[in-house]
């Protein structure tokens, strides 16, 4: 697929993945959305991206996935300046040592690395069928052993950072998986896909464990180059409803199948974010 001229959003785009991904879309000739938290950070790496490819076509957009609110505004934002939509990399994530609250109530890693990508997949699906060869791409491949524990989806019970980050992420596959064959993704394919281990601030709340991981990884450029072999394959539809490690289709496991883990979380997901988005009068 050629990407001159496509709508590609990336979250997280000011720094590791998410910057990397945005320098190699915008170098290909993609029209390339930085979503960033900070303005401040945003502008540096759309001025970093501009210095490396003068032409580049860029757009930034802030938006704070730990707020709701945030996530509303930019939604009627992004709505106001776009009718369509090629590709959605939802990319952004938090890796919090301890156990912490957004503004919103509900725990950070649960609302930013599941709900706020939840949310903008459903909420960006008529732009996504309005786009061409439209893709949305999760990140991260959670293992095969890692359980859902339907009764404490936001750890009130039990808290352990590692575990507790592959299971947001496990939630974000299955939504993934769920999306891929309702109809209203009708013509979008979506899927989820694990570029590999690179070096990473995602683990800047623990240090030692972070360099001790960044020390066996390889570079974010190597992993961002998995991603684009996605975004730029031929066969776009043919993604849809799978799961990939770097360039590689990962086999489906029984558990992530399992209609009677897949359907109640994307029921009881629905039910908090129609909560929070479309609060009652």
């Amino acid at each position: 697929m050629k990407l001159a001229g496509k709508h590609c959003l990336v979250t997280g785009a000011n720094s590791g993945l998410g910057l990397a991904v945005s320098k190699k879309l915008a170098g290909m000739g993609a029209n390339t959305i930085l979503v960033c938290r900070s303005r401040a950070k945003g502008e540096a790496a759309l001025q970093e991206i501009k210095r490396e490819t003068p032409d580049a076509s860029l757009e930034l957009m802030t938006c704070d996935l730990s707020s709701m609110k945030s996530i509303r505004s930019f939604l009627d934002e992004f709505r106001s300046r776009h009718s369509k939509l090629d590709v959605l990399f939802n990319n952004a994530a938090v890796m919090k040592q301890k156990r912490t609250l957004t503004e919103d109530g509900f725990e950070m890693m649960f609302q930013v690395n599941y709900l706020a990508p939840f949310i903008l997949m459903n909420s960006l699906l008529d732009l996504l069928r309005n786009g061409s060869e439209p893709l949305v791409i999760g990140n991260a491949r959670p293992e095969y052993k890692i359980r859902l524990d339907m009764d404490d989806l936001q750890f009130e019970k039990r808290y352990k950072m590692y575990g507790s980050f592959f299971q947001t992420k496990l939630c974000l596959l299955f939504a993934c998986l769920e999306l891929a064959h309702r109809p209203e993704s009708d013509g979008v394919a979506v899927t989820m896909l694990d570029p590999g281990p690179f070096k990473s601030n995602l683990v800047r709340d623990v240090p030692l464990a972070g360099w001790f991981k960044n020390l066996f990884s390889v570079s974010v450029d190597k992993a961002a180059d998995n991603i684009l072999h996605h975004i730029t394959s031929d066969d776009v539809m043919d993604k849809n409803g799978k799961v990939f490690k770097e360039k590689q289709d990962w086999p489906l496991s029984e558990y992530w199948q399992d209609a009677k883990v897949r359907e109640p979380l994307w029921a009881k997901t629905q039910s908090i974010v129609s909560s929070v988005l479309d609060p009652p009068a």
